[in-house]
């Protein structure tokens, strides 16, 4: 489990690598054309801010598919809980 950096202090040395399944985090948005086959893949970091960030692959109809940003959202317990989606990364653009 990752963390976000302000509950890592709470955390014994031991704990903050112990793998533990808590449930999916991120499943597809209901009526999101741009997640409608899908939202698979996400790599996770922490941003400057201390926060964790998930960018998963968004699949849409014909196998289309973008990279989205979304903050990841954490209870009491420092236990991830939900995401807050926060759009889609910026396509690269020719030098």
């Amino acid at each position: 489990m990752i963390y976000p950096s302000k509950c890592l202090a709470s955390r014994e040395a031991d704990e903050r690598f112990k793998l533990q399944r808590l449930g999916m985090l991120m499943e597809p948005e209901s009526g999101n054309p741009q997640e409608m086959e899908g939202v698979v893949n996400p790599a996770a970091a922490h941003g400057p801010d201390g926060e964790l960030y998930l960018f998963p692959r968004l699949t849409a109809l014909g196998n289309y598919s973008r990279i989205g940003i979304a903050r990841v959202r954490f209870n009491e317990a420092c236990d991830p809980a939900g995401v807050e989606r926060l759009g889609i990364a910026p396509e690269p653009e020719a030098a």
